[in-house]
């Protein structure tokens, strides 16, 4: 089966007015897998995002979905689909967006060692995420930001299968 160069699906804009014509717009893009090839093409130095620039600039708030682990660690899940990326991979989601949600299928896929690896990576690059976290709490944690005057939370939850990548009260997921 061939794989894509790169997962990102646009989920949609959306724009809230304001009285006084400053408009906020929010972009919402799904399944940012940088896996495989689009890690490849990081790996040498090259930006898989960059055909989307026009598209990240004209948004005042960017939320991604990272549909992969970023970590070195960890052991694969026995499932069909499993996606890790390489910790490099945080400058660009830094770049791009303003938070990402770690609610999805992958983000668990080479188990809790690689999931707190992950939060390490994003927090030492200062990418936000949401949807995720080391315990239930953080895991149920909206990301919070103002823009143009306007406070904004954005919350991340996933009803996908497997269940060991839930958050506990003592164990990190989603």
């Amino acid at each position: 089966m061939m794989r894509p160069l790169l997962w990102l699906s646009l989920l949609g804009w959306i724009t809230l007015a304001q009285a006084d014509g400053a408009d906020l717009t929010m972009l919402f893009v799904g399944d940012v897998m940088l896996d495989e090839l689009p890690g490849k093409v990081v790996q040498q130095g090259g930006n898989p995002l960059a055909a989307f620039d026009d598209v990240f600039q004209r948004a005042d708030i960017r939320i991604g979905n990272l549909e992969c682990v970023v970590s070195t660690r960890g052991k694969a899940e026995d499932k069909p689909y499993v996606f890790r990326a390489h910790p490099r991979v945080t400058k660009l989601l830094k770049r791009y967006f303003s938070a990402v949600s770690l609610a999805n299928n992958h983000s668990g896929d080479y188990g809790p060692e690689a999931f707190n690896d992950m939060l390490d990576h994003l927090g030492q690059r200062g990418v936000h995420y949401f949807g995720g976290g080391r315990d239930l709490r953080a895991a149920h944690r909206p990301y919070l930001t103002e823009v143009k005057g306007r406070r904004v939370a954005v919350l991340g939850y996933n009803e996908f299968f497997p269940r060991s990548f839930e958050a506990l009260h003592d164990r990190a997921g989603v």
